[in-house]
């Protein structure tokens, strides 16, 4: 009985101030060489600290300071008055809770650096569009032309901040062409302030949409496209005019369904001046090498002809270059400048020949994007005749006017029938047929 007495007594030989807590956010303060710690619920830290959540219930999981949550131990009295000045455990939660630092586990660190990134591009697919046909980016090629312009997600910096620091990366070094879309704004303002809302529209290089004048009022109302980074500007010159800014539109893009040959003409619209700028530049490129080809050999002859002249020069010492006799000397220029007309007129013809190159192949070019758009139109008038046509069973030899009806054939008791006769090796019968006889019969 000793002994059992004694076992039972080591086993509930626990401290009962101890406090295991899991699964929770730790927020931890060092000071006064102390470490001081509070247990709260997660994701409340953040909502208390951004003003959402103002009830300490609902973020402390136990009211009382720790020096280490993990093993439950609590902060001695002595120690709260001795660095804090005071015992009231509420005041230093708070004080905890408003400058302590977040313990986060690597799991909610990586939650969190998802949600930033998909909120990041979130809003540059709402906010970017295509310069051209100003359409917006999905947000999967958006995270993608993130990864690929090496952007870094600070999980303490102003989202905003983050927001135009990436556009502005994602612009220089990805592959996707985007722009700021475009704010639609109207402006208000009395009429005798024209010349300066004028003045000023020029030095920002804004054209207005529309700017007419209201009747029987001396104002006139301008509707503008301009870009987000302008609207400071406008509003204060809003303000120099006494006029009256207002945002009609915060994004302008185009949304909804596309049509693929207007798709088509807008991408041969841009790849045809991206084309020509291509075969101009390397048309001049091979001008500028064939010019500095010509000029070596031009260099080149100018020197033999002057080594010629000074070989055929008298041996006497005393005698001077200008004695030279100059006869060949005009001679060997005459044959230098007939030998730069023949090269001039050679780079003439190569010229025209790369000239009459290009035209030949902007002209195939064209026909090609010609025979592309017929076959297009040809495959769509081909499926608008098919349905025309109708669609006929194999089985039954009924023909139906469109697919609704004819989905419906293969639900209907007479193709069930015919698909038995069929599989029976009996000819199939016709609809007619099949509505004189008694169904109870066959089925």
């Amino acid at each position: 009985e000793l002994n059992d007495r004694y076992t039972m007594s080591r086993q509930i030989n626990q401290p009962i101030n101890q406090v295991r807590l899991t699964n929770v956010a730790t927020v931890r303060m060092n000071k006064g060489g102390k470490r001081f710690e509070i247990a709260c619920y997660r994701n409340k830290v953040v909502n208390y600290r951004q003003g959402i959540e103002t009830d300490l219930s609902e973020v402390l999981q136990t009211e009382r300071v720790f020096t280490n949550v993990s093993k439950g131990e609590f902060t001695k009295s002595k120690d709260l008055k001795k660095v804090f000045g005071t015992t009231d455990e509420e005041e230093i939660i708070k004080l905890i809770l408003t400058k302590g630092d977040l313990q986060v586990s690597d799991l909610e660190r990586y939650q969190q650096y998802e949600n930033m990134n998909r909120e990041i591009a979130t809003w540059i697919s709402e906010h970017g569009v295509h310069p051209v046909t100003q359409r917006p980016y999905t947000i999967p090629q958006i995270r993608q032309a993130m990864k690929k312009a090496e952007y870094t997600i600070h999980p303490t910096r102003p989202m905003k901040k983050q927001y135009l620091d990436c556009f502005k990366k994602v612009q220089e070094n990805s592959d996707i062409d985007i722009v700021r879309a475009k704010m639609k704004l109207q402006l208000l303002y009395p009429q005798s302030e024209d010349a300066a809302v004028n003045d000023a529209f020029g030095k920002s290089a804004i054209n207005p949409v529309t700017n007419e004048e209201l009747r029987d009022t001396e104002s006139r109302i301008a509707i503008l496209l301009v870009d987000p980074s302008l609207y400071r500007t406008l509003e204060n010159l809003a303000k120099q005019v006494n006029g009256r800014l207002e945002i009609l539109k915060q994004v302008v893009m185009r949304e909804g369904d596309t049509n693929l040959e207007e798709e088509m003409r807008q991408n041969q619209q841009i790849q045809a001046p991206l084309e020509t700028q291509t075969s101009v530049a390397a048309t001049t490129q091979e001008l500028e090498s064939q010019l500095k080809i010509q000029e070596n050999d031009l260099s080149e002859r100018n020197a033999s002809l002057t080594n010629d002249a000074r070989e055929n020069m008298p041996d006497d010492n005393n005698a001077d270059v200008d004695n030279v006799p100059t006869t060949n000397l005009r001679k060997n220029q005459k044959k230098a400048q007939k030998k730069s007309k023949k090269a001039k007129r050679r780079e003439k013809e190569e010229a025209e020949e790369r000239k009459a190159r290009a035209q030949a192949e902007e002209t195939r070019r064209s026909e090609r994007a010609a025979l592309q758009r017929n076959t297009i139109e040809n495959d769509v008038r081909a499926k608008d005749t098919d349905i025309s046509e109708g669609k006929s069973c194999n089985t039954c030899g009924g023909l139906f006017a469109n697919m609704t009806l004819y989905r419906a054939h293969f639900r209907s008791d007479w193709h069930r029938y015919n698909m038995k006769l069929k599989l029976q090796g009996v000819s199939p019968i016709s609809e007619k047929e099949f509505l004189l006889c008694d169904s109870d019969l066959f089925f």
